[in-house]
């Protein structure tokens, strides 16, 4: 498991863009047919991968990110 999470965080660009360009052109098109929840939950979804980036970008990149993410978790 604790695999799978370093993976997770060290290649969070690498699925979190893909993410956002397939949910935002969803989003977009629910907004249009005016089914509300459909549209928030890809809108979500979007800000949360980018934020997810955001997160990546700021803590340093991928081996950074990893470790400031186990030291978040142990000091919790």
């Amino acid at each position: 498991m604790v695999e799978f999470i370093i993976f997770f965080i060290r290649y969070i660009p690498f699925w979190c863009v893909p993410v956002i360009l397939i949910c935002m052109p969803f989003a977009y098109v629910f907004w249009l047919k005016d089914v509300r929840i459909l549209t928030y939950c890809f809108t979500l979804i979007s800000a949360v991968a980018f934020f997810l980036i955001v997160f990546w970008v700021w803590s340093g990149g991928p081996d950074l990110a990893v470790q400031f993410f186990f030291e978040g978790v142990r000091n919790y």
